[in-house]
């Protein structure tokens, strides 16, 4: 609270000076007859102290404020004047009537104060500050004496949390006021503002460019609100820029329905981010529903999609199809697209497919190179080298892996549709490429 001008600093003021002592000094008996005959009798109007009120003593009012931080209070001959100085409805000086009431329960110097100025002496700098306003001295008062008593009950000196204090001190403190109900308060949440209206109260310690996230744009009243709690457990996903030249990490996964029958169906998935609009949730096409189709097409789709000038990076739980493109092939070309049984190569049209991309992406940005890139291919990986390399990446399946599992859903809702579009349709095996093991029941899409 504001001191009353003339303030001495040590809780008095100029309108009641520091008392030579509480109790008057012993006078003749003469005297004091001669003086009790012209006393008055006074009201001593605490209000700002221990225990704000009206007293009939010096004494009493001595024992209200001394000690008691920026203590107000005055003495009067009238009781009504008394009682408005104690209500703050201002008296015959023309004291400015206080419109509001702050209280600081945690703070430097906990208390009720009467201009913003003051609250902000207690609570800048001060960790985990929590204050509000209202509109009476007695709902303020109230408010720092429920403070005092949870931390009282914490066990726990307010002062532990003074900025510079080990993290140590607090955890103690931080425990209780979590079982206390105690809230850390900056911006004040909804259901919690007190007096304060959206945009007015002081800013969080999470806020971000100057702005309370607390706060939002209400479109049918086109003013500001308080967040719902619902508002503010939800996660709100947002588009950042990616840094200059990083990698772009996309997560590829096949599946299939039945995998090895005759009526397998397949899905493909692809995931760039959250909903981003470039992620893929679709039937694989062809007669042949295997999964190791679905995984090679996930890879296919992923290279089709994909910006060719930036680098990529797949990440796959296929192992299978990242050794089809970055391993087995040169053998494979070497010995005419055969393996080592003397049997056609599985899956050599997608094989061949992510093949002729991957280069492609190559010769398109080889003129973008550093001097000297071509030569990293042992550390990187063939297809690795340049502004537009690609990566593969092996992740192990139905595990933690947020993107790996985002990309199994969506794979797998797209087997579902081949499914539920093709379940009374079946095609003949046609592709003379596979082994007789891959035939089987498809749908052709």
């Amino acid at each position: 609270m504001a001191d009353v001008a003339g303030s001495n600093g040590n809780g008095f003021t100029a309108v009641n000076p520091t008392p030579t002592s509480a109790t008057q000094p012993t006078q003749t008996a003469g005297t004091k007859r001669k003086r009790d005959s012209r006393a008055q009798l006074k009201f001593y109007a605490v209000r700002v102290g221990k225990e704000p009120g009206i007293y009939h003593s010096w004494a009493e009012c001595l024992h209200q404020v001394r000690g008691f931080s920026k203590a107000m209070f005055k003495s009067f001959t009238s009781l009504s004047e008394a009682e408005a100085f104690v209500n703050n409805e201002g008296t015959s000086m023309g004291e400015q009537k206080v419109t509001k009431w702050y209280g600081v329960q945690a703070g430097r110097n906990p208390g009720v104060y009467t201009t913003w100025q003051d609250v902000l002496e207690q609570i800048t700098g001060w960790k985990g500050p929590k204050h509000r306003g209202f509109k009476t001295r007695t709902e303020a008062e109230q408010y720092v004496a429920e403070g005092q008593q949870r931390f009282a009950n914490a066990d726990v000196p307010m002062d532990s949390v003074e900025p510079g204090e080990p993290d140590q001190k607090k955890l103690k403190s931080s425990k209780s006021k979590k079982s206390n109900g105690i809230k850390q308060e900056g911006s004040p949440p909804p259901g919690e503002q007190g007096e304060y209206e959206p945009g007015e109260a002081p800013l969080p310690s999470d806020a971000e460019d100057g702005f309370d996230n607390s706060i939002i744009l209400d479109p049918t009243t086109n003013g500001a609100r308080y967040k719902t709690r619902e508002e503010r457990e939800r996660t709100n996903y947002q588009a950042v820029r990616p840094a200059k030249d990083a990698a772009i990490r996309i997560y590829t996964d096949g599946s299939s329905l039945a995998n090895g029958s005759a009526n397998a169906w397949g899905g493909v998935g692809v995931y760039f981010g959250p909903a981003d609009k470039r992620n893929i949730s679709e039937p694989l096409q062809g007669t042949k529903q295997t999964n190791q189709r679905a995984e090679l097409t996930a890879i296919v789709r992923a290279l089709e999609v994909a910006p060719k000038d930036r680098k990529i990076v797949i990440v796959s739980d296929s192992k299978y199809a990242i050794d089809c493109v970055t391993e087995w092939f040169r053998n494979w070309q070497r010995n005419g697209w055969v393996n080592s049984s003397r049997k056609p190569v599985e899956n050599k049209d997608l094989i061949q497919k992510i093949l002729y991309m991957l280069e492609e992406r190559f010769e398109l940005n080889e003129y973008r190179m550093d001097d000297g890139e071509t030569d990293l291919e042992d550390s990187r990986g063939h297809w690795d080298r340049g502004p537009g390399g690609v990566r593969f990446e092996w992740v192990k399946g139905h595990a933690k892996d947020e993107g790996n599992n985002a990309a199994d859903e969506l794979a797998t809702a797209g087997a579902r549709t081949a499914k539920e579009l093709g379940a009374d349709v079946r095609f003949d095996d046609d592709d003379d490429d596979d082994d007789d093991d891959d035939e089987g029941w498809g749908v052709g899409i």
